[in-house]
């Protein structure tokens, strides 16, 4: 006991000094002890143990010079150990097969057998205390019972003892389930499958014993009756025994009356036999035919005659059977791709990978000679040559390394007993002197003592196991996923049953047959190619979309029907949902992703969903992983990448945006859980793990022109367009390279079918009640999931109709999204968008501003790309551009806003820093207030009361830079509200018009006013406060920072975040019926103004377009105070001649001469005429029914002298105008270049001759060029039609272009001759 007083003392001892250190020392753990320098730490194992581990030599002092009688002294020195069990040291530590005395000593004249361990020194605790402190095992390992010691977890309950106390083994179940099996030795039940596999799972290797014994599953027993496998492996092709006995005495099986019988025992079908194409693998369908066979591609062989396609001559693979097609090949230049390695002879290039793999691919072998320095396994040695060897190779007299470097040195000094003590798996010689060696599989740690085991699972070349790799100590072994079986190699897996590659050839849908090569074909409909295809096998159907067809297609893998699942969509690339029974598909005109439930009673608008459809530019190709609940795309717009999101559309990034080229097909392999894509521009096939690390290209040179991909077990499928063939390589390395399609039409998309590949994954969406769909989300999850239109309730499975039709709109740079405040409820801080609605706005790419007219269902967008307003109409969830109603040039507009009744437009601009306003045709347009602003930044309006607000910024003063001001609608009325903010943005008035609020983002504050200018309030919200809206009593805002995020605060509740999103949001509305509800003056009619009708809160002013005057209160004449021939500009400072309006260059100061309407702007050699009637003739006046919004009766009387107007005109007015009348008396009107009361003054009359044919001619040329515009615009248009949108529906279209289109049987042209390949 007097050892374990001491230890306890030095435990205790070790604790204070390790308390009183302070920060100013080091801190030891609680199993390890400071030296009394306090230089460093040393295990309590060490103290005394008769060797110095502290520089200061502490370890060793004070230690007991003898053992107490119960103890055992190591003869080297001081060491004490029990020898019989005590709470202080186990009792095993004498003769327990490890040397805990340094000499070794504890484990002398032991004569029983010891049980070999784990050496790992992982697995056994460095520090052995009482049950007082309770034993810290690492990871994988779990404590005994007794808390002495760590056994790994997987050898509980193995049926062998590997505690001392027996812990591992007491309550274990005693009887395996039924589809297990027992070892024999003990308790450890083993799946069934895994008997007489050939890999030993019981350690006493009972599994493998026996084998002769009929196992379920198991048909034939081979290679010395170790090995079982299944009736689908035998006669297969494929030698799976290793004495082949599968592949022997097999009897070639009949075909069906549809097919034909190859010589080889292939089937095919015998419309294949003699159609000029080899299909059987041994070219037996082609012979003994007794016509030639017509070549639609009107190429042959010359000799053998079979069909050929230009792209096959020289390919490096014969289809003439005379070869002529492989002869007389010019020598290409080689040209490496950017992952490619060139031979040293010239002639070759092979990918990267292939490089210093063991194999030489160039045919000069450099590939294997000029490799960088060579790294040996952890236990090996390593010449200076750079050869590896045993430890055993080295100082054994024999020189094994080129260099000789090992021998000679130091090889003469062997290890002495001290140093294979010290070692903890031995030492041996080297020319450096003695060193610690490590078993294969173990390394040696950084003390140059200790070994630790490798994980050859993580550090093995990628390959070594085909699907799992389970580390063992000092070793490995490969295991299956299930129903796959091991391989004879035992690191290879194969699954049982025959798998079948799918593929649409054309308008054809092809399945081959993996093994058996079997080719037969499926029903199809398609007049068009099939681009894209999936299946569903609980539902025995393949689905498919054509591009001629404007639905999704299904045909059943019985050879016998075809349906559709869904018509009146576009579908680009279609995915199964297995799992929770959906089908997903890409549409890349609308940019969004769609699922709909695959029953076919859903098959309508209400069975579907909009997944995603934010951000979305150019999806190509989708692909789902269901088990996982995720789903994975490639994007081939502006940014190329691959993206991955929930099946739900929640958790989106991207995960590959680099060594991109152009991704076209994408495929997941749930196996190395890895996702593969096409890469057309750099001529290869791409592959990334599931979160995008580990990128490899695999860049072969039959990887040209892939299209579709496919990947299954350990080969990569895919279909190469261009040169018409269907291939197979191994998909890491890319050898083993086979052709397995090869016809004279394009291939185009590929699947793998097997039953096992949609088995295993239990169906969350079961346990959902969801009223119209279940869709998956990561883990898999399941979520409810509503059709457009819909919302869900409160409850997460309900979708109901809108109750509360309020909704935001938040603007990013080239869309919208809409989202229903009722949606709210889902609001827990969201990480993506709620339920919403994606617009993508047409032709946009910068927009900054918007407003929305609920009654017009029109949105209002500028744009700072093209300097231009445009609205657009929003009808069945997709905008459509009305045009543009404003392009300024060299300017942009800072502010907007539309007035909801009569949709007039009130803007600024950086150019013309004033308060305007245009109507909503474009055709006039007014100046409100021009004194005294600098810039106006927002614009609010409340329409019913007549009342407007704005900002006047200066951005160049310093301190309180802007103020708030508000007006009457027609710019009466003005006065400061608020003069104390910085940067106020984003203006909104309240729904009865009394309170103005804003956000200020330089102070990130939210103020609000009345609108006389009182009951100042303030809001403080987080940093990257951007926009604030106003929907009832709901305040929401927008902040900006490392992602975008909403937040809202109701009546005297705390604010909210609902949801944060990575889309860039550049403005933010709020829109509901009662906000735009109510009316003013100008409701009806237009007020009966003849331009511009704006409210006030008195009632409404008739305003003018700038270049016009009042007559009356309500309608308008031109203003003549210009010369003839010319207009003013905008701020009235100057006049220009009409044709410097619209040409293209800014004239104005204000650059207002080109404010135009739609695309009138012109180059400078044209001439437009006016695209407003400024400057008409007198009968500019319309007649009443003439006037737009005018009823036939008016407040002021107004009429053309009609009994006499000749007349009149030529008495009263000189002939110079005509009569009005106007309160009972009447006036002239005069004519452009005639000014006073009759219309006497004529402004040049020198020029009145040229003025008369100037005009004639001016109005001859103008209908000669408004000829010519109509029909630019009409081919204009027409470009715009095949512009943005238009391109994108060339996404898959131009695929066909793309490669030639091989004509069918009919369409052959008749004069066209056969031409026999020379």
């Amino acid at each position: 006991m007097g050892g374990c007083l001491f230890l306890c003392l030095v435990l205790l001892s070790g604790s204070l000094q390790v308390v009183s250190a302070g920060s100013g020392l080091r801190s030891c753990t609680r199993d390890s002890k400071l030296c009394r320098d306090g230089s460093e730490c040393v295990l309590y194992r060490y103290l005394c143990d008769g060797e110095q581990d502290c520089e200061d030599g502490s370890d060793e002092e004070d230690c007991e010079t003898s053992c107490s009688k119960d103890q055992f002294q190591c003869a080297h020195g001081k060491m004490c150990i029990e020898k019989s069990q005590t709470h202080c040291l186990p009792a095993y530590f004498l003769c327990d097969g490890e040397e805990d005395c340094l000499d070794g000593t504890d484990e002398a004249s032991c004569a029983e057998d010891k049980k070999e361990e784990d050496t790992s020194t992982t697995s056994v605790p460095s520090v052995l205390v009482g049950p007082s402190h309770p034993i810290k095992c690492s990871f994988g390992f779990i404590p005994c019972s007794d808390n002495s010691e760590c056994i790994r977890s997987n050898y509980f309950c193995d049926g062998e003892g590997d505690c001392r106390d027996g812990s591992d083994e007491a309550k274990c179940s005693s009887s395996c389930e039924k589809d297990q099996f027992q070892c024999a030795h003990g308790r450890m039940c083993i799946e069934k499958s895994q008997v007489c596999d050939g890999v030993p799972h019981c350690q006493d290797r009972s599994d493998e014993v026996e084998c002769t014994k009929h196992m379920e599953g198991c048909s034939h027993q081979c290679d010395n009756k170790s090995r079982c496998i299944p009736s689908s492996f035998l006669c297969d092709g494929e030698s799976d025994c290793s004495d082949g006995s599968d592949e022997a005495k097999c009897d070639k099986e009949d075909c069906s009356d549809t097919e034909f019988k190859c010589t080889s025992g292939q089937c095919v079908l015998a419309t294949m036999r003699c159609d000029g194409h080899p299909d059987c693998r041994d070219r037996s369908d082609e012979e003994d035919c007794t016509k030639v066979p017509a070549c639609n591609t009107k190429l042959r062989c010359p000799q053998s005659k079979e069909c050929l396609v230009q792209e096959w001559i020289c390919d490096g693979d014969q289809d003439c059977k005379d070869g002529t097609d492989e002869k007389d090949c010019p020598v290409a230049p080689v040209n490496c791709g950017e992952f490619q390695w060139l031979c040293k002879s010239k002639t070759k290039c092979i990918p990267t990978a292939w490089m210093c793999d063991g194999m030489k691919d160039c045919n000069d072998g450099t590939d294997e000679t000029e490799c960088q320095a060579v790294t040996c396994a952890p236990h090996q040695f390593q010449c200076g040559s750079q050869e590896c060897l045993e430890p055993n190779l080295v100082c054994n007299g024999i020189t094994n390394c080129a260099d000789g470097s090992d021998e000679g040195g130091s090889c003469h000094t062997d290890c002495a007993e001290a140093d294979d003590m010290r070692c903890s798996q031995g030492c041996y010689n080297t020319p450096q002197g003695p060193r610690c060696r490590c078993a294969a599989g173990f390394r040696l740690m950084e003390d140059g003592l200790a070994c630790a085991d490798v994980d050859e699972c993580e550090v093995q070349t990628p390959g070594v196991c085909s699907q799992l790799c389970i580390n063992t100590p000092g070793s490995y072994r490969c295991d299956c996923q299930p129903g796959f079986i091991m391989e004879a190699d035992g690191q290879h897996c194969k699954i049982t049953g025959e798998p079948f590659l799918l593929s649409s050839v054309q308008t054809d849908i092809f399945l081959y047959g993996l093994r058996s090569h079997s080719l037969v074909t499926l029903p199809s409909s398609a007049k068009k190619a099939v681009m894209s295809l999936d299946y569903d096998w609980k539902g025995q159907k393949v689905f498919w979309v054509s591009l001629e067809m404007d639905a999704i297609m299904w045909s059943s893998l019985e050879q016998k029907m075809t349906g559709s699942l869904i018509k009146g969509v576009r579908a680009d690339s279609i995915a199964v949902d297995w799992v929770g029974r959906n089908l997903y598909w890409i549409n890349g005109v609308k940019s969004r992703i769609v699922a709909i439930r695959l029953a076919a009673a859903s098959a309508s608008s209400l069975g579907q969903s909009i997944i995603l459809d934010e951000d979305l530019d150019q999806p190509r190709s989708l692909a789902l992983l269901p088990q996982k609940g995720l789903m994975f795309w490639t994007e081939i717009g502006n940014v190329v990448k691959i993206e991955r999101a929930g099946m739900d559309g929640s958790e989106r990034r991207a995960v590959v945006n680099s060594s991109l080229g152009w991704p076209g097909g994408v495929a997941v392999d749930a196996i190395s859980e890895r996702v593969y894509w096409t890469d057309e521009r750099l001529r290869a096939i791409g592959s990334a793990t599931l979160d995008g690390d580990d990128i490899r290209i695999l860049q072969i040179k039959e990887t040209t022109n892939p299209f579709s991909v496919a990947v299954f077990n350990d080969m990569l499928y895919w279909s190469d367009a261009k040169k018409r063939v269907v291939q197979a390589a191994h998909k890491i390395s890319g050898k083993n390279h086979q052709v397995l399609l090869k016809r004279p039409r394009q291939p185009f998309a590929v699947k793998i079918i097997h039953p096992m590949l949609q088995m295993g994954t239990e169906n969350p969406c079961k346990k959902m009640g969801c009223s119209h769909m279940c869709v998956l989300a990561p883990g898999p999850r399941a979520v409810c999931k509503c059709p457009p239109g819909l919302l869900l309730a409160e409850d997460d499975l309900t979708c109901s109709n809108l109750v509360n039709s309020a909704f935001l709109l938040l603007l990013s740079p080239s869309s919208v999204t809409q989202i229903y405040l009722q949606s709210q409820h889902t609001a827990a801080e969201l990480k993506g968008w709620p339920k919403h609605l994606a617009l993508q706005i047409p032709s946009v790419n910068k927009a900054i501003l918007m407003d929305y007219s609920l009654k017009e269902h029109t949105l209002f967008v500028t744009d700072d790309a093209t300097s231009s307003l445009s609205s657009f109409r929003l009808k069945d969830s997709l905008l459509t551009s009305q045009g543009q109603l404003l392009e300024l040039l060299d300017d942009a507009i800072t502010a907007m806003a539309v007035d909801w009744i009569t949709l007039n437009i009130y803007w600024s601009s950086y150019k013309q820093p004033r308060l305007q306003v245009t109507a909503v045709t474009g055709t006039y347009t007014a100046i409100l207030i021009k004194d005294g602003i600098i810039r106006v930044g927002s614009i609010a309006l409340h329409p019913p009361s007549g009342r407007l607000c704005f900002t006047n910024m200066d951005l160049e003063a310093t301190g309180s830079t802007a103020t708030i001001v508000c007006a009457s609608m027609d710019g009466a009325e003005r006065r400061v509200v608020w003069k104390d903010a910085v940067q106020p943005t984003s203006l909104v008035l309240s729904n009865n018009g009394d309170n103005i609020f804003w956000a200020d983002t330089s102070l990130g504050t939210i103020g609000s006013v009345l609108i006389d200018g009182s009951g100042y309030t303030e809001l403080k919200v987080d940093d990257g406060l951007a926009a604030v809206a106003l929907s009832d009593n709901i305040l929401l805002w927008i902040t900006v920072t490392d992602k975008t995020r909403l937040w809202y605060k109701a009546d005297q509740q705390d604010k909210k975040l609902w949801f944060e999103v990575g889309t860039q949001v550049v403005s933010l509305k709020a829109f509901s019926k009662p906000s735009q509800m109510g009316s003013n003056p100008c409701t009806e009619s237009n007020g009966n103004c003849e331009h511009l009708c704006l409210a006030t809160p008195a009632g409404r002013t008739c305003k003018c377009s700038y270049d016009h005057i009042l007559l009356n209160d309500t309608h308008c004449s031109p203003e003549q105070h210009c010369p003839a021939g010319s207009r003013p500009c905008l701020d009235h400072l100057s006049c220009l001649p009409v044709e410097k309006f619209c040409d293209g260059h800014a004239d104005c100061a204000d650059h207002s001469d080109e404010n135009c309407v739609g695309t009138n702007r012109r180059s400078g050699a044209e001439v437009f005429a006016p695209t407003q009637p400024h400057s008409s003739p007198p009968s500019s006046v319309p007649p009443v029914s003439q006037v737009t919004g005018l009823n036939t009766t008016l407040n002021v009387s107004i009429q053309r002298v009609n009994l006499d107007a000749q007349q009149c005109s030529q008495r009263r007015c000189s002939g110079n105008g005509h009569c009005v009348e106007m309160k009972e008396v009447t006036t002239c009107v005069c004519s452009l270049g005639y000014s006073g009361d009759s219309c006497e003054n004529q402004l040049v009359k020198t020029m009145q001759g040229p003025i008369v044919y100037a005009a004639v001619g001016l109005c001859a040329v103008v209908v000669i060029i408004v000829a010519v515009v109509l029909v630019k615009r009409k081919k204009s248009a027409n470009l715009r039609g095949n512009g943005p949108s238009a391109g994108k529906e060339m996404s898959m279209t131009d695929l066909e272009s793309k490669a030639e289109t091989i004509p069918t049987s009919h369409t052959v042209s008749a004069e066209k001759p056969e031409v026999d390949l020379p």
